[in-house]
């Protein structure tokens, strides 16, 4: 950690002077699975990101407005797949790596972002990531804890991938709060491109209690709703549903947290799923422990029930420094007669 203060120093010094932010990271993770149906049981990818927001607005203000982006860089690690498709080579029905593809280099996400009600809401507007914004708990990062979908997010939500749209929210009172966002419901990592599709859009809308402000990512409760218009180019229909999650912290050291969620329409994972776990601070540094387990309703007519149980411990090396070790087990995963265990480990560094 020392040895990167005259790094974070002058990262530091650069921002006072310009109002522009500037993080990187680097995450590696590999995935074995012990069962597969086409002999590929090995993916890896890498991804490298720099991480910008520069504020341009009332700099040091209330209502303070950003230019946000994100630059990374995806790539495969020594294997002939990524772990984003290691799913496919088991016929799991959705991810067993969330953000671990080979996409190369791409601008996820490139927005506007402006503050008001002295800080009591925001507002959004550009080139959004709509999973950064539907229904979200405290635990939800694909780089730090859980790497499965179905356990970062209920199944029945068709998040569709960054693309332009808007997203706002705000505090309707001290404890009671309200967003939502409009997207392109054909957004697409590696192109950007102003609704390809057309006039095709995801919506989500949700309101929610915490018991302050400073604590929503940690105890939380709130009731989503979303709507994905029919995608004609992509022969997806219609989908509707709706999310009811909480989580609670107890002292900072154990979150509990859970989901219920349905969907209509079939342009989803699963039409019911329900999901719980926590996560645990064992005390030694900032280590992290988490379990977790969801149990879906699938939309592929013809498929049993599909049970995703996750667990994972995180080692903190140093401030800047942790690995991870991971194992999924998933039961029912589509024509697959096995139920396979996928072993994973995770590298992070970021300054």
């Amino acid at each position: 950690d020392r040895s990167l203060d005259p790094t974070e120093t002058a990262l530091g010094r650069f921002r006072e002077n310009t109002g522009l932010a500037l993080s990187f990271d680097y995450q590696a993770l590999y995935q074995r699975s012990s069962h597969t149906l086409t002999g590929q049981n090995a993916a890896a990818s890498g991804q490298l990101r720099m991480i910008g927001t520069w504020e341009l607005a009332d700099r040091g203000g209330e209502n303070p407005g950003s230019l946000v982006f994100i630059l990374e860089n995806r790539h495969r690690l020594g294997q002939p797949i990524a772990p984003s498709a290691m799913a496919a080579q088991i016929a799991y029905q959705g991810a067993t790596a969330v953000t671990f593809s080979d996409t190369d280099t791409t601008l996820s996400v490139a927005y506007w972002q402006l503050a008001f009600a002295g800080g009591r809401g925001g507002v959004a507007v550009g080139r959004i990531d709509p999973g950064d914004y539907s229904d979200i708990l405290g635990y939800v990062n694909p780089r730090t804890t859980f790497s499965n979908y179905s356990i970062l997010f209920s199944p029945v939500l068709p998040i569709p991938d960054p693309g332009f749209g808007i997203a706002a929210g705000g505090y309707l009172t001290d404890q009671f709060y309200a967003l939502g966002l409009v997207s392109d419901a054909n957004g697409s990592l590696t192109d950007v491109e102003w609704f390809p599709g057309g006039s095709e859009f995801y919506k989500y809308a949700e309101i929610g209690w915490t018991p302050e402000r400073s604590k929503r990512f940690l105890t939380n409760v709130h009731l989503g709703t979303f709507h994905t218009d029919e995608r004609q180019k992509a022969g997806v229909p219609e989908t509707y549903g709706g999310t009811v999650s909480a989580n609670h912290t107890f002292e900072n050291q154990l979150m509990i947290f859970g989901r219920l969620g349905w969907s209509n329409g079939g342009g989803a994972l699963a039409e019911r799923a329900v999901n719980a776990g926590l996560m645990w601070r064992p005390g030694t540094y900032d280590d992290l422990f988490g379990l977790a387990a969801t149990v879906a309703d699938l939309t592929t007519p013809g498929l049993p029930n599909q049970t995703t149980i996750e667990a994972f411990y995180r080692l903190d090396l140093a401030d800047n420094l942790a690995l991870t070790a991971d194992v999924q087990y998933l039961k029912n995963p589509g024509s697959n007669p096995n139920d396979p265990l996928v072993f994973g480990l995770r590298l992070r560094v970021n300054l």
